[in-house]
C-alpha cells in the first residue's frame, strides 16, 4: 500500500464518518447535517413519517375488526 492509498482510504473514511454515518450523540444526524443547521428539518420529517406510519398501522388494525 503506497502513502497515496493510504491518505485516499483516510479521506473516504473521514468522508463517510462525516456525511453519512448518523451519529447518537447528535440525534442521529450527520455531522455536515448538525453543522448546516438542518437537524431540526430532520427531526421534524421523521416526526412526521412516524406519525403517518401509527396513523397507518391503526387504520389497519381497525379495518381488520
Amino acid at each position: 500500500m503506497s502513502l497515496e492509498d493510504a491518505k485516499r482510504l483516510i479521506q473516504q473514511y473521514v468522508d463517510r464518518y462525516n456525511s453519512v454515518r448518523l451519529h447518537s450523540a447528535i440525534g442521529y444526524v450527520t455531522p455536515m447535517d448538525m453543522l448546516a443547521g438542518r437537524q431540526v428539518e430532520i427531526h421534524t420529517e421523521r416526526d412526521r413519517k412516524l406519525e403517518a406510519a401509527r396513523q397507518q398501522r391503526q387504520s389497519r388494525r381497525q379495518h381488520a375488526a
